[in-house]
């Protein structure tokens, strides 16, 4: 079994946050809200609230540039790759549109990203979840 860091796990939650450069308050609750359930299924060392807040403010502008780069593909690409197991691509993907949606808004950008997450990971459609 591949074995996963925490930047492995944190690194698609946060381009999910940051990729349409409009980080809400929303966002960063889901990405906090997300992220301690994908550290517990990746077996990993649970983070704090403000340890995840404060991972993200961290890598905030790296990622930025990355996503401003011409090889944004290529990173997006090779964050997204890394998982290959059902249960970690499934768990991964419905995070990222969770914290997509959790702001009520359309963004292209966020939109662009599950597409591509979706098309990466094998998925003919999003299999998004509808709960009422």
């Amino acid at each position: 079994m591949t074995k996963f860091t925490h930047d492995d796990i944190l690194t698609p939650l946060a381009i999910t946050v940051i990729i349409d450069t409009k980080i809400k308050e929303t966002e960063i609750a889901e990405y906090c809200v997300q992220a301690k359930h994908l550290l517990d299924l990746f077996e990993l060392e649970p983070l704090s609230e403000a340890a995840l807040r404060a991972w993200l403010s961290r890598h905030q502008t790296a990622f930025e540039d990355k996503l401003n780069s011409p090889r944004k593909n290529t990173f997006v690409l090779r964050v997204l790759t890394r998982f290959k197991e059902d249960l970690h691509v499934e768990n991964m993907y419905d995070a990222m549109v969770s914290i997509s949606v959790s702001d009520n808004e359309y963004r292209k950008e966020e939109s662009e990203l599950i597409k591509s997450a979706a098309s990466i990971w094998g998925y003919q459609r999003p299999p998004l979840k509808v709960i009422r």
